[in-house]
């Protein structure tokens, strides 16, 4: 089977449906920022930092946050990272999509590939943090009501976790409209406590002016280097942001962004600023110091389930993420539901899914607080940050045929920011940074592996289709001995004869009675109607060969189409069928072309790839598989 990328992914443009997917957005791809609130100024004014909560630093740090905001995500990110799309996909992996086509140098190629399997291996190792600091944070908010009640905030966050990534197999769409709702009476709520604070205290709103924020930087110049590792908190979620895009489209984003999220962000930021010049004790958790008393119990619970959706950005970015990868040959095949008949973008991936739900569970158990958990945040976040802007500069000139000077006062400026934040996030190493690293390198790992190991298989003459003369030339004069049956050989070519069945005859020097070649070619549209596109095409010596195009929602079933085949003049009898697949074998004998623990880690992935009995839905005992020994 082969499966196109889109050209050009369902997004409809009318104000109705840009509402319905900006609604939706607000309940996947906003999550993630929306919920900084809860932990980034109280993380800022940390103990580790030694910063007090005079009406200086507060307007020096509420200055810096307002202008990262808008530098970080409106422009840096809505204005020019957005321009990059591959077929309406957007990720790092879209930026390799989006050069692969270009005249590069073989150099400037690897290094595209070197920056992109770094770049999702970050992102994989943020994925992890994000959901276990979102859930943790809002819950810890029973201790601002209760002290006793903060024995129940790990296991809550356990179950809460294990509801988030069950509903996951639902589809992002059904999630985002049920979500979505929720996300919007979150935002209304935390921008209308921030305005009333504000009120309350308008001075803050001094800290728009950018001097508050340089005089911040004069007077702790060591300490304001520091603390950005606090103050990136409130850009986390713009990777999955960005890795998200296929999912709603650009429109819908912007739109929710500018018109919801972003005044949204800044009233409460502002507000919390506000408090603190009102009240300098605040700063212990300064998100509930804005809320009543008699708003505390449903703030927490709004707090609570909006952190749990927070996790939908980077899940659902991780999600879009992976298919790439696969498509790009990053990662093995993997099995991939589509959940939307209109948005080809919205997708589940139950084995991604699993891995994550395990690990989110190990670290809220591991690290108990989201303090503990901060310190491990943000390395993995800025890193991708800084090779996102990276490989954007590499597609200005590549792809958008932006002039060398453009591109590099753009990308520089934008690097020198990134790198900002990447090298004082550094200093979290020890104390936590650690783990989404550990990740990272394992994802590297697995991703550079696999890359190796296909680009060895797919130089190797024995994995290619050979043509039907060099096949014939194979058979002795008198024909080949025939078996009784027909054999079914699945294959991703339309010409050729498939290695599956070049290597059975091979082996046994025996060929089925009947011969049919079955290519299913899946392509971006949701329903394809299977009568009016299977083609039939007759060979030599009782050979058909089966073509056929599918939606990608449609279900790929093999013996379903050949029974639909057979209206066009295929002739099987649907009871004495067997199907072969190819099955690669590695060989682990020495060689110089691996090392012996890449080749043993690319024999697990082999084995474990998404199964072609069940991808096709054939019926296991008649389906053979047809082992080929490769050497990697």
């Amino acid at each position: 089977m082969t499966s196109r990328t889109p050209e050009k992914s369902s997004r409809p443009g009318t104000p109705s449906t840009t509402g319905a997917l900006a609604l939706g957005a607000l309940g996947v791809v906003f999550g993630d920022i929306g919920t900084s609130p809860l932990y980034a100024i109280q993380a800022c004014f940390s103990k580790s930092y030694g910063l007090k909560t005079e009406p200086q630093e507060i307007l020096g740090l509420l200055s810096i946050i307002f202008w990262v905001l808008v530098f970080v995500v409106s422009f840096k990110y809505l204005s020019l990272i957005f321009k990059v799309d591959s077929r309406g996909e957007g990720g790092i992996c879209s930026m390799l999509e989006k050069v692969r086509n270009e005249r590069l140098s073989r150099r400037w190629r690897g290094f595209a590939f070197a920056i992109t399997i770094l770049g999702a291996a970050l992102l994989f190792g943020d994925g992890i943090i994000t959901p276990a600091i979102s859930v943790l944070s809002a819950l810890e908010g029973l201790s601002a009501h209760s002290p006793q009640a903060s024995r129940f905030v790990m296991p809550l966050s356990v179950l809460v976790l294990v509801i988030l990534f069950s509903i996951q197999r639902f589809g992002t769409g059904k999630v985002g409209l049920l979500f979505g709702p929720v996300m919007l009476v979150w935002f209304v709520s935390i921008g209308i406590l921030g305005a009333i604070a504000i009120y309350d205290e308008p001075t803050i709103l001094r800290a728009i002016n950018p001097m508050h924020g340089f005089e911040f930087v004069q007077r702790h110049v060591a300490t304001a280097f520091i603390v950005l590792g606090a103050i990136v908190l409130v850009v986390t979620g713009c990777e999955s942001l960005y890795a998200d895009m296929g999912h709603f489209g650009r429109r819908s984003i912007r739109f929710a962004w500018y018109f919801i999220v972003l005044p949204s962000l800044l009233l409460t930021y502002f507000g919390q600023g506000a408090r603190l010049l009102a009240d300098p004790n605040a700063a212990g958790n300064p998100f509930f110091a804005t809320v009543p008393q008699v708003l505390l119990w449903p703030m927490i619970i709004l707090a609570t389930v909006s952190a749990m959706i927070a996790s939908q950005a980077i899940i659902t970015g991780l999600f879009s993420l992976t298919r790439q990868a696969s498509n790009l040959q990053l990662l093995p095949p993997l099995k991939v539901v589509h959940t939307s008949s209109r948005q080809i973008g919205q997708i589940y991936v139950p084995a991604v899914n699993a891995l994550l739900g395990i690990a989110c569970i190990i670290l809220v158990v591991t690290f108990h607080d989201s303090d503990a958990l901060a310190a491990a945040y943000g390395v993995a976040v800025t890193g991708m940050m800084a090779l996102t802007t990276t490989m954007f500069m590499v597609v200005g000139r590549s792809a958008l045929k932006w002039s060398l000077p453009v591109v590099l006062v753009i990308g520089l400026t934008l690097l020198t920011v990134d790198l900002l934040f990447f090298s004082a996030n550094v200093l979290k190493i020890p104390d936590g940074g650690w783990v989404p690293i550990a990740v990272a390198s394992g994802v590297v790992a697995i991703m550079a592996t696999w890359l190796r190991g296909t680009t060895i298989l797919s130089r190797q003459h024995r994995l290619r289709s050979m043509s039907f003369a060099a096949f014939k030339r194979l058979w002795p004069a008198s024909g080949p001995v025939r078996s009784k049956g027909t054999g079914v050989f699945l294959t991703t070519s339309r010409i050729g004869m498939p290695p599956a069945l070049t290597t059975l005859y091979r082996t046994l020097h025996v060929l089925p009675e009947k011969v049919v070649l079955l290519s299913i070619q899946v392509e971006d549209v949701p329903f394809i109607d299977l009568e009016k596109n299977i083609r039939l095409y007759r060979m030599p010596e009782n050979i058909d060969h089966v073509t056929v195009r599918r939606g990608y929602l449609d279900p790929i079933d093999a013996p379903f189409i050949l029974q639909a085949a057979q209206s066009k003049g295929l002739e099987i009898d649907q009871e004495d069928l067997t199907y072969y697949v190819r099955q690669l074998v590695v060989d682990t004998t020495a060689n110089r072309r691996m090392s012996r623990w890449r080749k043993r880690l690319f024999q697990f992935l082999l084995r474990n790839q998404w199964p072609a009995v069940w991808a096709f839905h054939l019926p296991p005992p008649r389906t053979v598989a047809v082992g080929i020994v490769v050497r990697v």
